[in-house]
């Protein structure tokens, strides 16, 4: 729950959040987070916040933990230490705002969620230490995660959760005696809880102070569970797309993507043009799709000769080309001058093979300095794909002017591209130029060395 703030401070982190829900949309995912962590910072407990500022972090590893480089963990092993000394000198909002550090590195850290959930514990946000823990639960895989899990997740009197996360406890290590100890306590707590055996305890406090009469009536409310009260707020508030968004990414936590899916229709029915909703929706439908060609994909491998499901396949390919591609040009409408847009645009409309309209993209795309090069390169490629060699020689040309002399990935690659395209057009010696060029630098680079011995 997010704490109480001032009118102006509360009115700014709103500023910057919707900046950042501007900025994700438009698939500038690195200024999203930079206004997402502002955010943060003005208001640490707010979850929606919190939870926004993730989901930008994961677009940007395409949503896929395996993308995370090998060497990030030593990356953010200085971050995880200077978040446990402020922790443990009791700097608890620093602490938080420096494992988010560790975040932008590696969004399923889960040392650093581990970390910044006992700071979030200490700063009283409960419901935050409890996103923490779950948003990486699937990464862990030790005895103390889970038992402090299991500890948050008491704190919030989600009896089930705590229960669940004793059981891991047990499934890594069957010989925990308290494990057994634990589930049987918490059992009945939770009975207790539900049956309201501890009402009567609370008739002998009639004569405590005002306050205390409070919060005993609220310790006597039923506890609802964060799936009944985002339902219970929605039903309530059902323009409010907080409750929407904050539901759908429990669900997509726990890979319930269909189910997430509804949610957030449900949302866009209430508010059919926030941006947010749309946002979320179409990267909910874009998991959908990609869920669906793995498995497909596994179906193929298992059975190869199946021709029933190589066309599956193909369909929900195809399909997945035409949804990025609608879903780049509806956000080009709503912010026509973001140029990383068009980039992200024409890299999909190449990929279907709509190379004409890629070409237009990536000419809009190159205006921008730091896509240039890149721009320039595909458009390149798309001018070689329609057989339009001198303007794909121009293109690559004009991109290793522009390309950076020490990056030499993008050096290889346009002098490849070039010497290919000078061998098509029947320039030998310009071909050979651009090959000795390459194998300079990589003697093994593709069929590099099998050319030049066919030139030569």
């Amino acid at each position: 729950m997010s704490s109480a703030l001032d009118p102006q401070s509360k009115q700014k982190s709103q500023t910057l959040f919707s900046k950042g829900n501007e900025a994700a949309l438009s698939g500038n995912y690195d200024y999203a987070i930079q206004m997402y962590q502002d955010a943060c910072k003005i208001d640490p407990g707010n979850l929606v916040f919190r939870q926004a500022l993730r989901g930008a972090e994961r677009r940007k590893f395409g949503n896929e933990p395996s993308k995370v480089g090998r060497l990030v963990g030593a990356k953010n092993q200085p971050i995880r230490m200077r978040a446990r000394s402020a922790k443990n000198k009791g700097n608890y909002t620093h602490a938080l705002e420096v494992c988010e550090e560790a975040f932008v590195n590696n969004p399923w850290d889960v040392d650093a969620a581990t970390t910044a959930a006992e700071a979030a514990e200490q700063l009283g946000l409960k419901e935050l230490a409890q996103w923490l823990l779950e948003s990486v639960h699937i990464q862990a895989n030790t005895v103390n995660f889970f038992k402090y899990m299991a500890h948050v997740h008491e704190l919030n009197a989600s009896w089930p959760k705590a229960i669940a996360a004793w059981e891991r406890v047990k499934k890594i290590n069957p010989n925990d005696d308290e494990a057994a100890r634990q589930i049987n306590a918490i059992s009945a707590s939770a009975t207790i809880h539900r049956s309201g055996l501890g009402d009567s305890l609370n008739k002998h406090t009639a004569a405590a102070s005002e306050p205390l009469n409070a919060e005993l009536d609220e310790l006597k409310q039923p506890q609802l569970s964060p799936e009944e009260r985002w339902q219970k707020e929605i039903k309530e508030n059902p323009e409010m797309i907080g409750p929407y968004l904050h539901y759908a990414d429990h669900l997509k936590l726990r890979g319930q993507l269909d189910d997430a899916e509804k949610i957030l229709s449900r949302g866009l029915k209430a508010v059919p043009e926030d941006p947010s909703l749309k946002l979320a929706h179409a990267e909910v439908q874009l998991s959908r799709i990609q869920r669906a060609i793995v498995s497909w994909e596994k179906k193929c491998r298992e059975r190869p000769n199946d021709v029933e499901s190589k066309a599956k396949l193909d369909e929900l390919r195809a399909m997945l080309q035409k949804y990025e591609v609608d879903e780049f040009r509806r956000r080009i409408k709503l912010h026509p001058h973001d140029l990383n847009l068009q980039y992200e645009l024409g890299l999909r409309l190449a990929k279907s093979g709509q190379h004409r309209e890629a070409i237009s993209a990536f000419q809009q795309a190159r205006k921008s300095q730091a896509l240039e090069v890149q721009a320039l390169h595909n458009a390149g490629l798309s001018f070689e794909a329609e057989g339009q060699l001198k303007l794909a020689e121009r293109s690559f040309q004009d991109a290793l002017k522009s390309a950076d002399p020490t990056d030499v990935v993008i050096l290889n690659a346009l002098h490849y591209r070039l010497g290919r395209v000078a061998e098509a057009l029947g320039n030998s010696q310009a071909a050979e130029e651009h090959y000795n060029e390459v194998a300079a630098n990589d003697y093994d680079y593709l069929d590099v060395a099998q050319r030049l011995r066919s030139l030569n």
